[in-house]
Parts: structure tokens; C-alpha cells; sequence
């Protein structure tokens, strides 16, 4: 049997990259030599592949180390002759990775606000290489790109916007802003422009504060985190605010060993690579890259400009997995990311809503599977909506009032009615819930017919969150991290994490259910208990019999959740975004004097506390603007 080699080489620096070459001699493929590097890169490992087995070391960081060796692998398969490039990889401690190859798949992506992603968190947005939030444009990648609804919205109400460029709105004594949703970016608005000298009315629908983040107490006190909870490298302001309110944080819990479910069901423990095989790394390697590729060429604020826009928004993301990918388990690992990410299956989303967001991300995979989630709240991320709404002057929130109309009465004046018979005039409207609940909402004139068709068209994820209590830690004690990431579909769980409090008093460990496995779980399992022994039956399987001997087992059903709808956030399934013409996004963030803020419309940290953040005070920013200067004697 002929063989064939791999180089790999190790980069000088992190700004430069160098090309590995695949080549498979059984099919008659050229093995290309890559005898030159940029930066000075030298090779450092090389690896033989033959029908004789695997002689060296099985782990693939071999490949990747500083450590030359030879190592021969058994080739079920042709490998293509494929040029791609490969950044030189770094882990963060025993922290879980996602495949055991390229840095951009190495860490899996917490949910974000129901652990951490949908988040899709644009670390870099528009490849600025930097976390600090750009001159903040209007809405997400998905949301709003059609002219038809940017034109509509000009000839919906031609007297505002002509007012809105030509002339600010008095301070009447009245209600300036009446601000839909108490979630932190309806919060951070309000109390912004509170702080600017706005009268402001905040009409929540719950009878909570805090939106999509949610906090129960244990016995004796702690706060265990039912929705979103974790922080990431590069949020700073929402870290600014915690510290600004008088919060702790502490670290998420990564020391011991991770554990992998493989798609056989078989259990697996590891350090920092999954123990996936070397084929399937290195079909995770590829597909990765050409993913990199392909999104260099998607404008990420108008993803439907891009040359084969149409192409990539009529196939799913599980189309390309299939078409582009040839591991099994390479494939289904692929999958459980994608669904990290969204709270959705593969085949459900657009594959130019992941090449819009690679691109949003600085044309990096790893800025979207990136581990955003090192840091939690010890009082809890709920907290943060109940300080701010605490600091708000005392009759600004209405709790349990659910917004069902938005009408124009004037040139500059809105009247907002509650289904609890309640109506507020004011010349401002900020409207925050998620884009499922706006389309319930009764606007008169309508918004613009693209605008509320494109929202009808863009779901919620599922997600199923478990937090399951114990009276310690007991798993590391056993050397284990409660990481577990699942790459079988016929399991119910699809990952956990240790979730216990700060203190360490009690143990936690949080699992996840979602997309279609949060449907199907919930369809074959209508009753609470049944779904709670289920859940303590597979930790069993990971963390021994011991794992039986919860305290609680607490879950929170998001999709069930009136004012949520589901999680982490909106996505675009296949021939959505193309079915309408595009313009700029910052036009679909404004109808009027209707501004519309959270998460989803933040250019950056979608899905993420740090997206509803900016968003909010984007929005507040620009409201500011719109009002006359407060007098002298008013300040």
C-alpha cells in the first residue's frame, strides 16, 4: 500500500499562516510539496498515513506539537488533495475542546443565554479586529435587510422621519418613552435616558423583571442561573455595568478531565481534544477552513449582496455538512456546534446565516465557537435587571402589563395599549421583546410589510435547561471538570457543565436540551418528573451512580416561556434572507420614532448580555439626540 504525508507546521507568529497539505497517493493524488511558509514557519511534525494502523501516538495534538515524529494512521477513506490554512492552535486550560485540531473549533460554544451562544456572539464585528463596539448600526444580520421595508416605512410616515431630520422633539412634561420589555436592554435604556432627564414608562409583560435571564434560589441562599448566565473575553461593558451595580463574579469551574459521548454512545474522558479520531479532526479541520473561506466573500451587514448569495441561503447548514463533509462523527460533532450555537438543528438554519456570521466575526469560526463564557455572577445575571430597575425613579415600571397596540395619534405621538386596558401617549416607542411577540402587537399604520414579513419568518430556537443539584461537587473529587459534550442524537442531553455555586458548598451540575432533541424529548415525555429521571438516568451514565443522589432537579422549558418563545435567540432558515431586497441595516433599526432594540439587533455579542446591552444604549444614545436640549432652569 503506497503512502502518503502530512506536514504541519508551527507559526512564527499568530498575524501569520502557513499551508497544510493533504494529499492521498492510493487515489492517485499529487502529494504537494510546502516547502515555503510566510513568517519564517518551520515544519515540525510530520504524519504518514498507511493501511498498517496507527503506530505512534493516537492523540492528535501530536500532530499540532512542538514534538517531530512519525505517525501512521489507517486510511478508510480518500483524503482530497486540499490546500487550507491553519492558525496555530491554543487551548485555555483543561477547558472542553470542541474537536482536537484547528484553534477556531477548539472550545465549544456555551449556550449564552441559556448558558452562555446563540447566540452568535460577533466578537469582531466586520472583521475590525477589535472588541470595541464600531459606531453601532441598527440591527443584526438577522434582522432587517429589505429596501422594500426601508421604503415602506418612508412613505408609512413621511412627516416623522422629515421631523425626526429636521426638528428635535420638545420636552412636553409628559411620558418622553415608553419602553416595551424589562430585559436588560429594555433596563439599560430606560435608565439612561432617565439619567439624560427623560420621563420614561417601562410596561413589562412578566411579573418579573430580567427578560431571558433568570435566577432561583438554593437553600441557603445562592443564585443557580435558570437562563442566561456567562461572560466572555471582549464584554466589557456589560462587565463595566456588574462592577458599576456592586456584583461579584467568579470563574467558571474548567479544572479535571472533560467527557465525550461519541456518536456510538461510547464514553470518553479527555484533557483538551476530544478523543473524536484523527480523521475526523481533520475533516473538522477542513470544513472549518472552507467555511473561513467561503464567508470572506459575504458582506456580513448585507449577507445577500454576496455573489452567490441565493445559492448558500437556499441549502441549510446541514446540507453543506452532508455535501462538504465525509466522517460520521466529524459530521455529527459539526451538528451538536451548529445547534450550541442556534438551539437549532443544522438543517433548519441557512447556510448564509453562518457564512453572515463567520463574516460578522472577522471571517473566523473561532470568534463563533469560541469559548465566550469564562465568567458567572455570583448574585446572579438577574440581578442585573433588578439593580437597574431599582435605580429607576419610582413609578417608571409596570409590571404584568403585556403591550397590544401601538398607534399613532400624531405627528410626533404614540398611544401604547396593555391588554390590562392601560394606554401611555408618549413621542417615543422602544420596543425590545423578541421578534415572535412583536408580530402580536396590534401597529397602527402597519410597519412596513418586508419588516413584519421577515420577523414572521424567523423562529426561536428550543432549549431545555436542566440544573441539577447535589450536596457537593462530587465529580471532582473524581478529577472531572462536569464538562460533557454529546455527539449522539439519540440521546436527549446534548452537553453539560458545572454550574455550582461560587462557594462550592453545593454542587451543580447544568444540562442542555435542544432543538429538535427539546421537542422530542418534551413529546415523548409530557410529565415534569419523567423528564427529570431521564436526565439524572444519563448523568449516571457520565458521572457514576452518585449522580442519582440529587437534592433538586430544576428545569426551565424556554420554548414554553409566554414572553421568551424560546431560545437563545431568532435564526434564518433556509431561503429566508434572500427572499427580500436588502439596504442597510441601520434603516430597519427606526419606523418613525419606533426604535427597536435588544439583542438581536446589536451589531456585536448577539444573543449574549453584552448585545442587549449595547443595543439598549444605542438606542438610548440616539433618542437623546432626537429631544430638544433639556432648558437651564430644568437642569
Amino acid at each position: 500500500m503506497m503512502k502518503f504525508l502530512i506536514r504541519v507546521w508551527r507559526l512564527g507568529t499568530l498575524n501569520h499562516k502557513c499551508k497544510l497539505a493533504l494529499g492521498g497517493a492510493e487515489a492517485g493524488l499529487t502529494i504537494p510539496e510546502a516547502s515555503s511558509c510566510e513568517g519564517g514557519a518551520k515544519p515540525v511534525t510530520r504524519m504518514k498515513v498507511d493501511g498498517k494502523g496507527l503506530r505512534a501516538s493516537e492523540q492528535f495534538p501530536t500532530i499540532l506539537g512542538s514534538t517531530a515524529g512519525w505517525i501512521h494512521v489507517p486510511l478508510p477513506v480518500c483524503l482530497p488533495t486540499t490546500i487550507i490554512w491553519l492558525k496555530k492552535a491554543h487551548h485555555n486550560g483543561s477547558r472542553p475542546s470542541f474537536v482536537n485540531c484547528p484553534s477556531s473549533f477548539a472550545m465549544v460554544k456555551r449556550p449564552s443565554w441559556l448558558g452562555g451562544s446563540r447566540t452568535r456572539a460577533h466578537a469582531h464585528a466586520s472583521g475590525s479586529g477589535s472588541s470595541t463596539p464600531q459606531p453601532l448600526a441598527a440591527t443584526s444580520i438577522e434582522s432587517g435587510h429589505t429596501t422594500l421595508a426601508t421604503r415602506s416605512a418612508e412613505k408609512l410616515a413621511p412627516d416623522a422621519a422629515a421631523s425626526a431630520k429636521t426638528t428635535k422633539l420638545k420636552r412636553a412634561g409628559g411620558i418622553d418613552a415608553v419602553i416595551i420589555g424589562a430585559g436588560l436592554s429594555g433596563l439599560i435604556a430606560a435608565d439612561e435616558l432617565s439619567r439624560a432627564g427623560l420621563k420614561v414608562k417601562v410596561l413589562e409583560a412578566n411579573d418579573r423583571v430580567g427578560g431571558r435571564t433568570l435566577d432561583m434560589r438554593l437553600d441557603g441562599g445562592n443564585a443557580i442561573e435558570m437562563g442566561g448566565q456567562w461572560i466572555g473575553p471582549g464584554q466589557t461593558e456589560i462587565l463595566q455595568l456588574i462592577q458599576e451595580l456592586g456584583l461579584d463574579t467568579h470563574n467558571t469551574y474548567d479544572q479535571g478531565q472533560n467527557i465525550y459521548r461519541s456518536t456510538s454512545g461510547s464514553v470518553k474522558r479527555y484533557n483538551e481534544m476530544i478523543p473524536c479520531g484523527v480523521l475526523a479532526s481533520l475533516d473538522l479541520l477542513v470544513a472549518t477552513r472552507k467555511i473561513n473561506s467561503l464567508s470572506k466573500s459575504v458582506p456580513a451587514k448585507t449577507p445577500c449582496r454576496a455573489k452567490n448569495a441565493r445559492y448558500y441561503d437556499e441549502r441549510s447548514i446541514g446540507t453543506w455538512i452532508d455535501d462538504s463533509m465525509w466522517t460520521f462523527e466529524a459530521k455529527q460533532l459539526f451538528r451538536m456546534a451548529i445547534k450550541a450555537v442556534y438551539a437549532e438543528d443544522a438543517e433548519s438554519i441557512s447556510f448564509l446565516d453562518l457564512l453572515a456570521t463567520v463574516a460578522g466575526a472577522g471571517g473566523d469560526i473561532e470568534q463563533v465557537l469560541s469559548d465566550a463564557q469564562t465568567t458567572r455572577i455570583v448574585q446572579g445575571p438577574q440581578e442585573i435587571s433588578q439593580r437597574l430597575a431599582a435605580r429607576l425613579p419610582g413609578s417608571t415600571l409596570e409590571l404584568g402589563q403585556k403591550v397590544s397596540g401601538i398607534h399613532k395619534v400624531g405627528v410626533d405621538m404614540y398611544e401604547v395599549s396593555t391588554s390590562q386596558g392601560e394606554t401611555y401617549n408618549a413621542p417615543v416607542v422602544v420596543i425590545t421583546p423578541p421578534r415572535p411577540l412583536i408580530c402580536q402587537i396590534d401597529f397602527k399604520p402597519q410597519l412596513p410589510s418586508g419588516l413584519i414579513q421577515y420577523y414572521r419568518r424567523q423562529p426561536m430556537g428550543s432549549a431545555i435547561k436542566f440544573n441539577v443539584i447535589y450536596p457537593t461537587p462530587f465529580w471532582r473529587e473524581a478529577g472531572l471538570s462536569g464538562a460533557m459534550i454529546n455527539a449522539d442524537e439519540t440521546s436527549p442531553v446534548q452537553m453539560t457543565y458545572d454550574n455550582s455555586p461560587a462557594d462550592g458548598k453545593q454542587g451543580a451540575i447544568v444540562a442542555f436540551v435542544l432543538g429538535n432533541n427539546s421537542r422530542r424529548f418534551l413529546h415523548q415525555n409530557a410529565d415534569a418528573e419523567q423528564r427529570k429521571q431521564i436526565v439524572l438516568d444519563f448523568l449516571v451514565t457520565l458521572f457514576g451512580a452518585q449522580a442519582r443522589e440529587a437534592t433538586q432537579v430544576l428545569e426551565m422549558n424556554w420554548t414554553l416561556a409566554p414572553f421568551a418563545t424560546g431560545g437563545y435567540g431568532s435564526f434564518n432558515p433556509p431561503g429566508v434572507l434572500t427572499s427580500f431586497e436588502e439596504d442597510e441595516r441601520d434603516e430597519m433599526s427606526r419606523v418613525g420614532n419606533l426604535y427597536f432594540a435588544g439583542d438581536a439587533t446589536s451589531e456585536i455579542w448577539q444573543g449574549y448580555m453584552e448585545g442587549a446591552l449595547l443595543s439598549g444604549r444605542r438606542v438610548a444614545s440616539r433618542i437623546v439626540e432626537s429631544f430638544e436640549a433639556p432648558s437651564e432652569g430644568a437642569m
